[in-house]
């Protein structure tokens, strides 16, 4: 599956305000869920904190990734947010996280989340990509630069 098949330009909120970690999630949890018309927005938020509080999804470059797989949905959801101020994240590099990318996948679905999380990850490790979400002016440039990034890097 592809990025840019998944994610859908409402589904991309690009001026987070908090810069609280679990304030963001909470948020994203609850909007992923209103978008998709998915039940119970707090387990989901709840199943998100449980996985930050393993081991942080901030994988560096100012990127996070947080994701959870669960049972009782039945295909993969995803929304992007990008926060300009920056987000204490616990990331891998210890630097605040500007851009977030959320993934929820049905529990038995390991191979389709794992290709998810391979490519956004290979996406994100290119500058170019990541400043140009940065600069990007709506979420519908954030998107392009998401489908031309996936095009041109992703097999």
């Amino acid at each position: 599956m592809k990025i840019q098949d998944l994610l859908q330009k409402n589904a991309i909120l690009t001026d987070m305000k908090s810069s609280d970690k679990s304030e963001v999630l909470k948020s994203m949890a609850h909007y992923l869920a209103s978008i998709y018309n998915l039940k119970d927005p707090d387990f989901i938020e709840d199943k998100l904190l449980e996985r930050e509080a393993e081991i942080s999804t901030g994988i560096g470059y100012g990127i996070a990734i947080p994701h959870v797989r669960l049972s009782g949905i039945d295909r993969c959801y995803m929304i992007a947010a990008r926060s300009l101020k920056g987000i204490e994240f616990n990331a891998i590099d210890e630097q605040p996280v500007h851009l977030l990318f959320m993934l929820i996948s049905p529990a038995n679905t390991s191979t389709e989340h794992t290709q998810i999380l391979s490519s956004l990850s290979r996406i994100m490790t290119w500058e170019e990509v990541r400043e140009d979400l940065l600069l990007a002016n709506d979420a519908e440039e954030f998107l392009e630069v998401i489908t031309k990034g996936e095009n041109k890097y992703i097999e």
